[in-house]
């Protein structure tokens, strides 16, 4: 038994224009299983299911698997909305924004990371692997990184979340501003340092294997600058945090992954920024459109 939403969107002004009519509104931010288990139509055509993919007014999604469930992010909402076999009597109506969020490299985030979701979704309904399996290492560390000066935190992932690993960071003097913490589960935040310009040395140990790479901190106007169109205040701040992760681990061979991960390394993640947080950790290189 299918069930399907529809997405009915509420124009706030008068004398709107057709292009906003049309615009986009929100995004899927998650769903259930695999995306052939929905169908999305919009107007003559079916949209294939997909991670961050753009919701647009009277959009039609429908659920072949009955236990399907959806999470949609909307822009008049501060919350995103659940949709379930339970709602499927009930339609989706919210204000179309004056101005729309959707861009290229919104286009290009949701083709770099859907096909990484989808091998996620297909391995977890075929097999659970072990995180005995893996092996421990820090892909992160595998080429030199920069990071921006000024009061703040690092993060820092690793392979084998279950390895807890410690974790020493020192100035080229040899001055140490971390000594030694302990990270697990896979990913660690550090303390607030007082990070200043100049070359230091990353140090990860774990059962008695080492990992180790070259920090160099620098002046945050020497980073690359956040494309306009990504730093909009119309677009839902999850899809933000992660078009901007993405876009910054893409840049100048990937020497910003470390910065990336500290974009995405907050207490709630969106799906999205879940999936390019572990894609980080565990070495995956993206290229700029």
């Amino acid at each position: 038994m299918t069930w399907l939403v529809r997405l009915f969107f509420i124009y706030f002004m008068s004398g709107i224009s057709s292009a906003w009519a049309a615009g986009e509104i929100g995004y899927v931010e998650d769903f259930s299983g695999l995306p052939s288990h929905y169908k999305v139509t919009r107007g003559s055509q079916l949209i294939p299911l997909s991670l961050c993919l753009p919701l647009y007014n009277g959009d039609l999604i429908e659920a072949l698997d009955e236990n399907g469930h959806l999470t949609l992010r909307l822009v008049d909402r501060a919350d995103p909305v659940t949709w379930t076999r339970a709602d499927r009597e009930n339609s989706i109506k919210a204000e179309i924004p004056q101005t729309g969020f959707w861009s290229s490299l919104l286009d290009w985030t949701v083709t770099s990371l859907s096909p990484i979701d989808d091998q996620k979704r297909q391995l977890v309904l075929t097999s659970i692997r072990s995180d005995d399996d893996a092996d421990f290492g820090v892909p992160l560390l595998a080429t030199p990184q920069t990071l921006s000066s000024g009061t703040r935190t690092i993060a820092l992932g690793w392979l084998k979340p279950s390895q807890v690993v410690e974790i020493s960071l020192s100035s080229k003097s040899g001055k140490k501003l971390v000594k030694k913490a302990k990270g697990k589960g896979g990913l660690w935040i550090s303390p607030e340092l007082d990070l200043r310009a100049g070359t230091y040395r990353l140090e990860v140990t774990a059962a008695g294997n080492k990992v180790s790479g070259t920090v160099t901190v620098s002046d945050p106007a020497k980073l690359p600058e956040i494309p306009p169109e990504l730093q909009r205040e119309s677009v839902p701040e999850p899809l933000r945090r992660t078009a901007q992760a993405l876009w910054l681990s893409a840049q100048q061979n990937g020497q910003y992954r470390l910065e990336a991960l500290h974009i995405l390394a907050g207490a709630h993640r969106s799906a999205s920024e879940t999936t390019l947080l572990k894609s980080l950790i565990a070495g995956k290189r993206f290229q700029l459109p």
